[in-house]
């Protein structure tokens, strides 16, 4: 697993990303299961504002606002617009597992259910 802080993100594109900073200690490991580049654009900026909003956790509604700036720093990061959407679709389609759900706000629709099973109990 690679480990990514914010020191060693490009400083260029860190001043674009939108969103919480995260502070200097918090460590992600980039864009999970998928490319840290793509095209030869950099987008772990992009990735790292969202591993840290999806650490901080919440709600639906915190989900919703990290997934969208998500995109909006993908984009930021000069990665086209249909590439930043696959990344944004998965992480709504996938992503309800890695967030930090807080207390009694865990979603109920039964995909999000199955998806916090198999992350718990399957996985390999």
């Amino acid at each position: 697993m690679i480990e990514i802080k914010t020191a060693d993100l490009p400083e260029a594109l860190v001043m674009l990303m939108e969103g919480p900073e995260p502070p200097d200690y918090f460590i992600s490991n980039g864009c999970s299961y998928s490319p840290d580049q793509w095209g030869g654009v950099d987008i772990r900026p992009a990735c790292h504002w969202h591993d840290y909003a999806y650490q901080r956790g919440g709600c639906k509604k915190d989900r919703e606002l990290a997934d969208g700036q998500l995109y909006r720093n993908l984009r930021r990061c000069d990665l086209g617009k249909f590439m930043a959407n696959v990344y944004y679709r998965r992480v709504r389609l996938f992503g309800v597992a890695a967030f930090n759900w807080a207390e009694g706000k865990i979603p109920t629709n039964p995909w999000h259910y199955w998806l916090l099973f198999w992350d718990r109990y399957i996985k390999l």
